[in-house]
């Protein structure tokens, strides 16, 4: 897979930039895709001759820092965050990546919850003794939807004495190592993980997804260079990776 990577991200690369004339490309981009964007990077940095500084928090986090001024080359941002982007001036153009699914993370080998109704959901929320999630004060992309849920919201004081908060992007590791019994989030922060589940929150519902995708800054550096690495974070071999680190087409 890596060499695949590789040599697609290299067909797009090769011809238009070299070391000679390589600039840092800042990438500001939510933490829900690192474990994709994780493997992407490198291949484009030893086949392009760039590098790339990246800068993980919360998707409202990064948003909120390019609003206030913050110079960046590329940001990966949810789709309507990137729309705003362009809608402000701030990006020239946005391409869509993927969908990360809202869901749980069980233990692995824990028996596999039925939520499929929210009578079922709500059974299983009011059962289980610790959640765990990431802090509400940095909006977690995936808290915005479930506390909207009307099953939800009907035992929001119940669920509050049984959470568990931690950084973004942490609470799945929370749940491997039994600190907490399942974890709230998005299948790009669980599936990755080794000793937990994914368990996908009412898929059939389009609101328990959410698209991410890649914004091109006004203001780029180099725009050849943010250029290059946009186009190889599109490939089909991009496309794979962040289908096998649980995200959808």
């Amino acid at each position: 897979m890596r060499k695949f990577v590789a040599s697609a991200v290299a067909l797009f690369a090769t011809g238009c930039l070299t070391a000679a004339n390589a600039a840092d490309i800042k990438l500001l981009t939510a933490v829900a895709v690192r474990s994709a964007v994780d493997v992407i990077l490198p291949d484009f940095e030893r086949t392009s001759g760039q590098k790339v500084t990246t800068i993980y928090g919360s998707a409202a986090s990064l948003k909120t820092r390019i609003d206030g001024g913050e110079s960046f080359d590329l940001a990966i941002l949810t789709r309507t965050q990137v729309d705003d982007l362009a809608k402000n001036g701030k990006a020239l153009m946005g391409a869509d990546l993927a969908r990360s699914v809202m869901g749980f993370a069980v233990r692995a080998g824990a028996p596999r919850p039925d939520i499929s109704t929210d009578e079922k959901l709500v059974a299983f929320l009011l059962g289980v003794k610790s959640i765990a999630h990431g802090d509400p004060a940095l909006n977690p992309i995936a808290l915005v939807y479930f506390d909207k849920m009307p099953a939800v919201m009907r035992i929001a004081e119940a669920l509050k004495a049984k959470t568990i908060i931690g950084k973004p992007g942490e609470f799945p590791m929370l749940v491997a190592k039994g600190e907490a019994e399942i974890g709230l989030g998005m299948s790009s922060e669980i599936a990755p993980v080794t000793g937990v589940e994914f368990v996908a929150l009412r898929p059939d519902n389009p609101a328990t997804s959410v698209p991410f995708a890649v914004a091109l800054a006004t203001g780029a550096k180099d725009d050849g260079a943010a250029r290059a690495f946009l186009a190889a974070i599109q490939t089909p071999a991009a496309k794979e990776v962040f289908k096998n680190k649980g995200m959808v087409p």
